[in-house]
């Protein structure tokens, strides 16, 4: 029978997820099992005194997964042994081989003569074991044991089947804290609640079948639910229930919370169980049917399989040895491994280590194999182990070119960079454009000056980075500008003009057209021979760094001895454009001036300063058309000739 508390301990539910299969003689995992008693109470100006009394032998069955209502829970066909006293809990018959489901409990009076029994499937009758659990509050583990509850002390014993509970640890922080009650997993660990919090903070702990704290929480209660009896908990997947007073009335529930990592809060409650008899409204005793005990499946709380993977070192140059270490949930007693790199699996790497001298890009996992029959999914893998890896060798960078002349508008990328996965800088940091990325290189725009290309490697704490350099100038180009260096305008001046550009030490030179300067265009100062009229002179100059320039000009010459001669005339005796001739305000020596029509005869020739054609060929008017003329003049000693045409209008 449970003890009572300064504030009162209830009871509550274990685990279960399914239907509500109540009415079956023999216990399943999907139900929550509890007994009753009858409880007397004192009401006193309103506070009610609690008295527990005797077990009723009754059994009941709750479906945690199902709202509370006049069939859940619900009342077993199987009735408890003669002399219970407390104490029950799910599992097989130890030792039996047998893993059919049962309930084991607790009968007798004194902590002396209390003993182990279970209901046996095989006879449908309670057996009497003999041995002493040394407390009543048990919960059945997964591995084959049954492990007791001395809430006043925090003590917890073991029960194998073989003979006496032994003491196996007393459990820190609880002392005559509640509920008194235990549940273990399918893996044989066991928790253990303490919600009231009278001697030290709530808590909940969950151990191993060897004693070991394996996993601690925290329990808040923001609404002050109030514990009576003591009674019990149970886990259900990731929520925990604990038996409590409903707020406001007498009434027994189940407050309830989200098992999380770290910390549990307590912020909702079921629905009031069947209690029987109200509290008299003027005061008195009254008795009420209170739930005490709770049983459950070990295995209604989920065991899951977990593997993660770390490594030693985490950070490391390509090619270190690195030792990849698991921690895994839910193994089994015989866990096996297999370790993968990028997928496949390394023959013989079955430890729960693995030791490999890991390269770039590299992804070590490692499979787990669960032995426990507990775990529904046996075969789990890790996720990759965290691990920065660089490459760490010397680095390379090499361009194509190491000098660019300025205003050449192109882009190049490295022709060489190693290893990869790292960063391109420039110095000075303006006046280029460069790629962080990839190190491509645009032209355009960029100023004059010398830069320091450098490529970081991609570094960890135990694999510096490095660098490796390159330089890259950009050149000015030379500036070109053609002068004349004569003030020749006229070919009467002559006609040979000298040209000249800016002089750079071992430049190159080049002139063109090349017809006008003989074999001495490779120079920056240069003699041309120019025609009468406009034309057009350019000039490449190289310096000795490679870079091209080049200017255009122009030279202009008026023609010597400049004349006009018409384009048409009107030999009709008007007095105005009668003859056709040149015209000259110089001193010009006509040596011949012929006329032509269209078939290349000649219609009119002629000499002289007066040199005049009136139309006619023999004194017979020539018809109207164009005519083909040619003149060769002499002009300070140089003879020259001109060609052209010129309409006859009638």
């Amino acid at each position: 029978m449970k003890k009572t508390f300064r504030n009162i301990i209830l009871c509550l539910l274990s685990l279960g997820s399914f239907s509500n299969s109540t009415r079956a003689q023999l216990p399943t995992c999907a139900n929550i099992y509890y007994d009753d008693y009858d409880a007397t109470l004192l009401s006193i100006f309103g506070f009610v005194i609690p008295f527990i009394g005797n077990p009723t032998g009754k059994l009941y069955s709750f479906d945690p997964t199902l709202a509370v209502s006049p069939a859940n829970p619900a009342l077993n066909t199987i009735s408890l042994p003669a002399g219970y006293i407390g104490g029950l809990t799910l599992c097989e018959v130890l030792n039996s081989g047998n893993a059919t489901q049962t309930f084991y409990c607790v009968t007798g009076s004194t902590t002396a003569n209390i003993r182990y029994n279970y209901y046996d499937p095989a006879t449908s009758a309670w057996v009497n074991t003999g041995h002493n659990p040394a407390a009543v509050n048990i919960a059945a583990g997964g591995n084959g044991n049954i492990y007791s509850l001395d809430g006043a002390n925090g003590r917890v014993y073991k029960y194998d089947g073989t003979g006496n509970a032994t003491l196996l640890i007393a459990v820190p922080g609880f002392m005559n804290e509640g509920p008194y009650d235990l549940i273990a997993d399918c893996e044989g660990d066991w928790y253990i609640l303490n919600f009231t919090g009278m001697n030290t903070a709530p808590f909940l702990r969950k151990y191993s079948p060897a004693g070991v704290l394996l996993e601690s929480w925290t329990v808040t209660n923001p609404n002050n639910y109030e514990m009576r009896f003591g009674g019990g908990f149970a886990i259900v997947n990731n929520t925990i229930y604990a038996d409590a007073i409903i707020p406001g009335s007498n009434d027994i529930g189940m407050a309830y919370a989200t098992l999380t990592p770290g910390n549990i809060t307590f912020n909702n409650i079921t629905a009031a169980f069947p209690s029987g008899t109200a509290v008299p409204a003027g005061g008195g005793i009254f008795t009420q049917s209170i739930f005490a005990d709770l049983g459950s499946c070990a295995g209604a709380i989920p065991t899951i399989a977990s593997i993660a993977i770390t490594a030693n070192p985490d950070a490391l140059c390509a090619g270190t040895s690195v030792t990849y270490t698991s921690a895994i949930t839910g193994g089994g007693n015989n866990p096996q491994y297999q370790w993968f790199i990028n997928g496949t699996a390394v023959p013989g790497a079955t430890s729960a280590t693995f030791t490999h001298i890991t390269g770039l890009n590299e992804q070590i996992t490692c499979q787990l194999t669960s032995s426990s029959l507990c775990v529904p999914d046996r075969i789990v893998m890790s996720a990759p182990a965290m691990i920065d890896v660089v490459d760490g060798s010397t680095p390379v960078l090499r361009y194509a070119i190491d000098k660019i002349c300025n205003g050449e508008a192109i882009q190049i990328e490295p022709i060489t960079f190693t290893p990869k996965a790292g960063t391109f800088s420039v110095s000075p940091a303006t006046g280029l454009n460069v790629n962080t990325t990839n190190g491509a290189i645009d032209f355009t725009g960029a100023a004059v000056g010398n830069y320091t290309i450098t490529y970081t490697t991609k570094g960890n704490r135990n694999c510096p980075s490095k660098t490796a350099t390159a330089s890259i100038a950009v050149l000015a180009t030379p500036l070109v500008q053609i002068q004349q260096l004569d003030g020749i305008k006229s070919l009467c001046q002559g006609s040979e003009i000298r040209l000249a550009t800016n002089h750079y030490p071992n430049a190159t030179y080049y002139w063109w057209p090349q017809r006008h300067f003989d074999n001495n265009f490779f120079e920056s100062e240069v003699t041309g021979k120019f025609p009468e009229g406009v034309s057009t002179v350019s000039v490449y100059v190289k310096d000795a760094n490679g870079c091209v320039s080049r200017d255009t000009a122009t030279v202009t010459l008026e023609p010597c001895c400049k004349f006009d001669i018409p384009n048409a005339f009107t030999p009709n005796g008007d007095g105005r454009n009668d003859y056709f001739g040149p015209v000259s305000m110089t001193d010009l020596a006509i040596i011949d001036f012929s006329i032509y029509n269209r078939w290349g005869k000649v219609v009119y020739k002629g000499s002289g300063p007066n040199v005049a054609w009136d139309g006619k060929l023999k004194g017979k008017e020539m018809a109207q058309g164009v005519y083909t003329y040619s003149i060769e003049f002499r002009c300070d000693g140089v003879q020259y000739s001109r060609k052209g045409d010129v309409a006859l209008i009638r």
